[in-house]
C-alpha cells in the first residue's frame, strides 16, 4: 500500500486495495474495534493490521475517533437547520461570520452554500426556549447576518457517519 500523505483535495480513493477499504468500513461502523479483533476480521496479522491503520490515518483518510452522543438522553430534543443570508456578499463579511460561528457550542454544523441563503447551520438546543435565546443573544448579533429561517426536525429516517467507500 503506497498512499499519498495529507495533500488538500488529494483523491486517494482508487488507490486503496481491498484492504484498505475494509479495515476502513470497520473502523467507521466501530472505532473501538481492538487492534486484534480487526486483524482477525480483515485476515491479517495485528502487527500488518497496525501498520495499515497508521498509514491511512498518516494519509488523512481517518480524520479523527469520535464517541456519538444520544442528544436527546442529554437532554436535547431540538435539531434545526437554520438558513442565514448575510447582507453583505464580501469577504470580510463571509469570513466573519465564520469566525463568530465557531463561537457557538449549540451550532454542530455550518456550511457555505450557494443558493437562496449563505449559510446552513445544524443546530441542536434543549427546547424551543433555547432556540429563541440563541437566535435572540447570539445568531442575530452577529454583524453582518441579515435573515435566518429556521426548519426544525420533526423526525429522522436516516442518520450515518459513514462515507461511502
Amino acid at each position: 500500500m503506497k498512499l499519498v500523505l495529507r495533500e488538500a483535495n488529494h483523491n486517494v480513493r482508487g488507490k486503496l486495495d481491498e484492504t484498505d477499504i475494509a479495515i476502513l468500513r470497520l473502523l467507521q461502523s466501530d472505532g473501538r474495534i481492538t487492534n486484534a479483533d480487526l486483524a482477525r476480521k480483515v485476515q491479517l496479522s495485528p502487527p500488518s493490521i497496525l501498520q495499515r491503520v497508521r498509514k491511512l490515518e498518516e494519509a488523512g483518510l481517518v480524520d479523527r475517533y469520535v464517541a456519538i452522543l444520544s442528544a436527546p438522553r442529554l437532554g436535547y430534543h431540538i435539531t434545526v437547520y437554520a438558513q442565514v443570508s448575510l447582507q453583505l456578499h464580501q469577504d470580510k463579511p463571509i469570513e466573519a461570520f465564520r469566525q463568530a460561528i465557531t463561537t457557538i457550542p449549540e451550532v454542530l454544523e455550518c456550511y457555505h452554500v450557494s443558493g437562496e441563503f449563505d449559510f446552513l447551520l445544524k443546530i441542536l438546543v434543549e427546547d424551543m426556549n433555547a432556540y429563541e435565546a440563541l437566535v435572540r443573544e447570539k445568531l442575530s448579533t452577529i454583524k453582518g447576518v441579515g435573515k435566518i429561517q429556521s426548519c426544525f426536525v420533526l423526525g429522522t429516517s436516516k442518520h450515518t457517519t459513514e462515507v461511502i467507500l
